[in-house]
């Protein structure tokens, strides 16, 4: 049996990480600030998805608490792995409070990531976002597209987390997974995403607010797939970016 530590574990992605970890046997440590960035009902219904299993124990905190981070991951050591799912998404929000996007996404990895150092993990997962690649990207996108003119708050603090743990891995030869996830759907995902917004206003009789000229499209992925995909990085793969989803064309 394995023993991992999750951040953001009552979040969309994470939750359903937590719970696949949990089907094959392992020990799950979750963290997660149950933030208010969306409506937390959610988080709570993911996250008591979860309680009941007796090989899942829940701390309510924020990464961005270095000494925290420090003193949790040192309580719970030895650890197989991080798998660092927590983060503050979406666009339009990082455009409005960047330095809470900085906070959670730069300096909570940052933390984990020497956390990790200082008590002898050797894997770290990080959740990243196609975002990254900014304007144009070629479909389908390749890992070695252009992702060094981040276009939001948003992207640029994934592209400095990413950035933080290539700096870890070469002092420290820590083993790193990045994943660019593209857009993930399924149940109970975050209420902002496009399909959520579309779906209740077709229901309601409203009108659909569309950006854009409406030719742009996005790569869709099942929550699922994603959720198997980040398991999959904890295997040894020294430092390695993979694009998790992406478009058909």
């Amino acid at each position: 049996m394995a023993r991992y530590l999750v951040t953001g574990a009552a979040g969309f992605i994470a939750a359903r990480v937590c719970e696949m970890l949990l089907e094959q046997g392992d020990e799950v440590i979750g963290v997660d600030n149950l933030c208010t960035a969306y409506d937390v009902r959610l988080k709570h219904y993911r996250l008591n998805r979860l309680l009941p299993h007796e090989n899942f124990t829940f701390h309510g905190m924020d990464i961005s608490d270095r000494r925290g981070v420090d003193a949790l991951v040192g309580a719970c050591a030895p650890l197989d792995g991080i798998i660092n799912l927590a983060a503050r998404a979406g666009v339009r929000a990082s455009v409005e409070d960047p330095w809470v996007f900085v906070e959670t996404n730069v300096t909570g990895t940052l933390n984990l990531l020497e956390a990790a150092r200082r008590h002898g993990v050797s894997k770290f997962i990080l959740a990243s976002t196609s975002s990254i690649y900014g304007e144009n990207a070629p479909l389908p996108t390749p890992e070695d597209a252009p992702s060094d003119r981040p276009l939001q708050p948003y992207s640029a603090s994934k592209k400095g987390a990413e950035a933080m743990c290539h700096a870890y891995h070469f002092l420290y030869g820590l083993d790193v997974t990045i994943f660019r996830y593209f857009t993930v759907y399924g149940p109970a995902g975050r209420p902002d995403m496009v399909m959520f917004r579309f779906t209740q206003w077709i229901a309601e009789g409203r009108p659909v607010h569309l950006n854009g000229d409406g030719e742009q499209s996005r790569g869709f992925t099942y929550v699922d797939d994603i959720a198997r995909g980040t398991i999959l990085g904890l295997k040894p793969l020294g430092y390695e970016i993979i694009n998790l989803g992406g478009h058909e064309v």
